[in-house]
């Protein structure tokens, strides 16, 4: 149900908040704006706009694909994506968007600057691709920079955010870090930022376990300790509802072939 009020009053509070440079009191803010009206585009690229601040820029990313999605013209949304894009490394992608907003406004400075600057990232990239340094025999000697960090326990938050953003598009690879992560310290890692992407991608990661290593007692742990996570159910609000059947297959799997009791938890992904 929209209430265009509170909606609109959580709006104004995480304006104040942002100007004030209170950047994840404003996120928050206007998620629960969000959670009271979804329907308005501009809540979703104002929260993009606060957590590009945080430097959480996949959630931007994702914050501008939601405004999108209810309005498809939003040049605020391109360019904030974009620039998410861009600071990921995404290059491609940065410059896609950055298109289509000057589609739109094709005299729009700020997104001529952004472009420009894209297509030398571009270019760069593509030179440091060209330039492979080389062996005695002449064959590409491998780049040691590209391989994934070694795995270690997070000491802070700040090391969990570098090493999900590290793991977290490889499932294999995210599923053997949450095996490494104490499962109780869950809550203080994340502390009050996850979001639906974070359960898209650990959903992702225990499907691999559980098909790959029949890794049953992961799973449990982890979908056990997500709940109790600050603001659980808003990000569960925007999960997809295909994740959210994931969840509940995964659990029907774990009641089946370890005759765990999961309805209460069950509950709780719905």
């Amino acid at each position: 149900m929209t209430d265009t009020a509170a909606s609109q009053k959580f709006k104004a509070q995480g304006d104040t908040a942002y100007r004030q440079s209170q950047f994840a009191q404003a996120a928050d803010l206007y998620l629960q704006a969000i959670q009271a009206d979804s329907t308005n585009p501009v809540l979703f690229t104002n929260r993009a706009m606060a957590l590009l601040k945080l430097e959480r820029f996949a959630d931007a990313a994702h914050s501008c694909s939601q405004a999108l999605a209810i309005d498809s013209t939003s040049v605020k949304a391109l360019w904030r994506r974009g620039t998410a894009y861009y600071s990921l490394g995404q290059f491609a992608k940065a410059q896609h968007d950055f298109n289509c907003g000057l589609a739109l406004e094709p005299t729009n400075t700020a997104l001529l600057t952004e472009l420009e600057k894209t297509k030398k990232a571009l270019e760069s990239a593509a030179a440091s691709k060209a330039q492979l340094p080389r062996s005695g025999r002449g064959i590409a000697a491998p780049i040691a920079s590209s391989a994934p960090q070694p795995m270690s326990v997070p000491q802070s938050p700040q090391d969990f955010e570098r090493a999900w953003r590290e793991h977290a598009s490889v499932p294999a690879r995210l599923y053997e870090y949450l095996k490494m992560v104490p499962i109780v310290r869950l809550p203080s890692l994340f502390r009050a930022s996850l979001e639906s992407a974070h359960i898209a991608d650990i959903t992702n990661a225990l499907e691999h376990g559980y098909q790959t290593h029949k890794d049953f007692d992961l799973v449990f742990k982890v979908l056990s300790a997500l709940p109790s996570i600050d603001r659980f159910s808003l990000a569960l609000l925007f999960t997809d509802d295909k994740v959210k059947e994931r969840i509940h297959h995964l659990l029907k799997q774990l009641a089946t072939e370890k005759d765990v009791d999961a309805a209460l938890l069950t509950n709780k992904y719905s």
